[in-house]
């Protein structure tokens, strides 16, 4: 099949979260004998992944990723036109011309719109030819902005954004769904949000495959002290409270008992109240891009995936599960894993409950040992890569053959 995937964010190898599971998709589907190409966005910093990718790659083409004005953002937020703002802020008319060109100049079978947001350049384009459309759900954007407006403790601004937003924002999502050929989720939970609101989708489960082979390399030396460690892109709304809510609300609880704690939090697009966080606290550090997560991982002693805000399943915790790293998570953040409390992970909600958990794996090596291997053997059995890819080209085979 000759596949082109649409992101907006340059997938690549050393990207964290959706973005990678993106890259090892196309990875994988090159080395099946796939004809892949890639139309994304992508910012300044992430050219010097190109080349790599383009060599990988049938073809990669690009759209520099646009800065909005405050005064329009707002205006946006607030006030939905008929686009509705998440949806405008991905929106280029160069995405929307290059996507009709790549379609018509290299005969693509099928187009996969990786995260919903994409999904608007096979919905309405009129530089678009007949193809084959699929989109990616990596999340239910309604369910997203319900969370928003119904979550205690979500700041009055973002609750009035999303409540602004709803109505214009599922007729747009649904709309959009019903006009494609097939719909993927990465979880069960998923696929049954999307077909409560429309039970006529036809929508697919198409479970992240994790990489054992990339994530397994040779350790490194030991770190002197315990690390608290959380990843993500913090640009993101879902990802910057949840890292606020535990420096906040859980780290007071740990560092007065545990005076050589650490916490690092990993990923770009930080906030100026998270880059304030290492100014208040020495202890705390806010890392910015890193090439390779994976020597993070390897010195963190608990990974933490603190989320109240979003929906879809985080391939960031799997990672860290993959590698043996025993995990704290609010129930959010693992939905749509297979999580046992105490067993492969620990589930909290609650900040004493949070920080409670994080002591018992700091003082008991055993069962932070146990916790770990439970959940690297649980990844193994339910995420392989080679599993996952295989379910893909068989969905993308079937929406080519109809």
């Amino acid at each position: 099949m000759k596949i082109l995937i649409l992101a907006n964010r340059l997938p690549h190898g050393n990207v964290a979260g959706g973005h990678r599971l993106i890259y090892q998709r196309m990875r994988q589907l090159v080395e099946r004998g796939h004809e892949v190409g890639l139309a994304a966005f992508i910012d300044p910093e992430e050219e010097r992944h190109l080349p790599e990718l383009r060599r990988m790659l049938f073809e990669a083409e690009t759209v520099p990723a646009k800065q909005r004005r405050l005064a329009v953002r707002v205006f946006r937020d607030y006030v939905s036109g008929s686009l509705p703002a998440i949806f405008w802020k991905n929106h280029a008319p160069a995405m929307m011309q290059l996507v009709g060109d790549l379609v018509e100049r290299s005969k693509y079978d099928v187009v996969v719109a990786e995260f919903s947001e994409m999904g608007m350049y096979l919905y309405r384009n009129p530089y678009l030819s007949a193809v084959h459309k699929v989109v990616s759900c990596h999340r239910c954007l309604t369910t997203t902005f319900a969370n928003y407006i119904e979550l205690p403790g979500i700041p009055l601004s973002l609750r009035l954004k999303s409540a602004s937003q709803m109505h214009v924002l599922e007729k747009y999502e649904f709309e959009l769904y019903s006009a494609m050929d097939h719909i993927l989720t990465l979880t069960a939970e998923d696929r049954f949000a999307l077909l409560r609101h429309a039970p006529q989708l036809p929508v697919s489960v198409i479970r992240p495959g994790i990489d054992f082979d990339y994530l397994d390399r040779e350790p490194t030396i030991a770190a002197e002290s315990p690390i608290i460690m959380m990843c993500g892109y913090f640009a993101d709304k879902s990802n910057n409270d949840g890292a606020l809510w535990f420096a906040h609300e859980v780290w007071p609880k740990l560092a007065g008992k545990h005076p050589k704690l650490k916490c690092i939090f990993v990923g770009t697009g930080a906030s100026s109240e998270m880059k304030q966080l290492s100014e208040k606290e020495s202890r705390i550090r806010v890392c910015g891009h890193v090439d390779d997560l994976r020597p993070y991982r390897e010195q963190a002693t608990i990974f933490i995936n603190p989320m109240r805000l979003g929906s879809g399943l985080r391939v960031k915790v799997l990672e860290a599960m993959a590698t043996g790293l025993p995990v704290v998570s609010t129930a959010l953040g693992v939905a749509g894993i297979p999580a046992q409390n105490g067993v492969n992970c620990f589930v909290a909600d609650t900040p004493e409950l949070f920080a409670q958990s994080i002591e018992w794996l700091l003082s008991d090596a055993r069962l932070a040992d146990g916790m770990g291997r439970a959940a690297k053997a649980m990844v193994q059995r339910h995420y392989d890569i080679r599993s996952a890819i295989r379910e893909l080209e068989q969905v993308l085979a079937e929406v080519v053959s109809i």
